[in-house]
């Protein structure tokens, strides 16, 4: 921890962290593509998708029933995709140690993207798994490139998290 910083002032200065870095460090390296069963460009840059609709880019998909994205300047863009539940898989870093190396997947009523700022708010019934543990609760936000979770009960709630102990180590042999 920093000198002379709490826990609770560095929480609240994350946000602005975020927000403080190039669009850039949270766009997918690669195009991002868009599919349904059907789909309807409107003015505004907007686009409403329905049946099976996915998400996808080098290595983050989203799938639900519907979605609605809406065009943004400088080719971002937001994305809310509802299902029952809509589904998120966010692939480990090959190569990577630690919580990189962990793949992600989370299920909501509503999975919200926005990549000016490379975070995933799962809304309803929302449950993330990283690696072996799980975080549930009524909203999670999932900060992408930096694979942070955050979440809340809502509506007094609580937030349930299993954290899975690391495997047993072998016995050598005499």
């Amino acid at each position: 921890m920093h000198p002379g910083k709490t826990l609770a002032a560095m929480l609240l200065l994350a946000p602005a962290l975020l927000q403080a870095a190039p669009a850039d460090d949270f766009r997918p390296s690669g195009p991002v593509t868009l599919t349904a069963d059907r789909g309807e460009w409107t003015q505004g840059g907007q686009m409403r998708y329905q049946g099976n609709v996915a998400l996808a880019s080098d290595t983050l998909t989203i799938r639900g029933q519907t979605m609605q994205v809406t065009q943004l300047a400088g080719g971002q863009f937001t994305a809310l995709i509802s299902g029952d539940p809509a589904q998120l898989d966010h692939a480990a870093q090959p190569g990577a140690q630690g919580v990189a190396a962990q793949s992600v997947s989370a299920r909501a009523q509503q999975i919200e993207y926005d990549s000016r700022n490379g975070v995933v708010e799962l809304k309803q019934q929302a449950q993330l798994t990283r690696g072996g543990d799980e975080v549930s609760g009524n909203a999670i936000s999932y900060a992408v490139a930096e694979r942070r979770v955050r979440a809340s009960g809502g509506d007094g709630g609580q937030v349930r998290i299993v954290i899975q102990p690391p495997a047993p180590k072998a016995k050598d042999a005499p």
